[in-house]
């Protein structure tokens, strides 16, 4: 992969799974809006099936019986998710606002030329509030880094399996629905702050919940901040400030769900879409994307 610096983004030659094609684009016009959302110049979407994983341990016998029987009390169905078709797509004026922000053309597609922006996030990031914001901002001139940890080593007996493609990719997913793999073009323990213009921590609570642990992760967030520069949150990307110690005595706002550990770790809590204190901008979750990014633009285009 190399250094953080010598990385380019550029269209992957594979694109996102048909699942993910039919769940996220309107029905009524699904041919024109896969081009639009799908085929973007200046990303490296790897969107793929998850992979078949090795063959797990068999247990003993009398071990496997029972494993089999604790199964039978579940029944299968499909997880929960969030579809992105209704998103863009019901008649509500946050779904109407936010397929505008995802399918209007570029009103100038050179407004952020030279600017280059870290998305740091890790598996089970929410597709959405990644693919939106990594969409938007290449389409109006940006280079956008999928910025994420190594994945390391664990003992057998702690029952972790991990595909090889978690080396080079991230999980995305619709709240619990596995929706595809992204690219990693930097790795969180090699990016600079002085590389960026702006970074974004996007939600999914399996990503932020994970990346919070990574020092790299809540060092960098940390020097964004100092530095002055754009350092943006949607959902629960929230956590990783949190974690990193840098909300205390600033205005900010996330999911309903944690908003007391926003006010635990000292932070005054808004319940706006989008709550802008100095550099530090943090949303509440999808609907909430187009402000994000509108008053992160606000401070990159002075």
């Amino acid at each position: 992969m190399g250094s953080c610096a010598s990385v380019t983004c550029g269209v992957h030659s594979r694109r996102l799974n048909p699942s993910f094609i039919r769940r996220a684009l309107p029905a009524r016009n699904t041919g024109q809006t896969v081009s639009r959302l799908l085929s973007i110049p200046d990303i490296r979407l790897a969107f793929r099936r998850t992979p078949q994983m090795n063959k797990p341990h068999e247990p003993a016998s009398a071990t496997n019986a029972a494993l089999l029987r604790a199964q039978a009390f579940m029944t299968p169905s499909p997880v929960p998710s969030i579809s992105t078709e209704l998103l863009v797509s019901a008649d509500g004026e946050l779904n109407r606002e936010l397929h505008h922000f995802l399918f209007d053309p570029p009103s100038n597609p050179e407004l952020l030329k030279g600017k280059k922006i870290a998305i740091c996030c890790t598996n089970g990031v929410e597709e959405v509030e990644i693919t939106g914001a990594m969409k938007w901002l290449t389409e109006h001139g940006a280079t956008v880094h999928v910025v994420a940890p190594r994945i390391g080593e664990f003992h057998p007996t702690l029952g972790l399996r991990f595909p090889p493609l978690t080396k080079t990719h991230v999980l995305a997913i619709r709240l619990m629905e596995n929706a595809g793999w992204l690219e990693i073009n930097c790795y969180m323990d090699e990016a600079k702050v002085a590389d960026y213009d702006a970074c974004i921590f996007p939600g999914g609570c399996w990503n932020p919940d994970a990346l919070r642990a990574d020092k790299h992760a809540q060092k960098f967030v940390q020097d964004m901040l100092a530095s002055g520069k754009p350092t943006c949150a949607i959902c629960h990307g929230q956590w990783v400030m949190v974690s990193a110690g840098i909300l205390k005595g600033k205005k900010a706002t996330a999911v309903w769900n944690i908003h007391p550990d926003l006010a635990n770790a000292g932070a005054t809590v808004l319940d706006e879409p989008c709550v802008v204190d100095g550099n530090l901008i943090t949303a509440r979750f999808p609907y909430d994307l187009p402000r994000m990014v509108d008053a992160l633009v606000k401070q990159l285009v002075k």
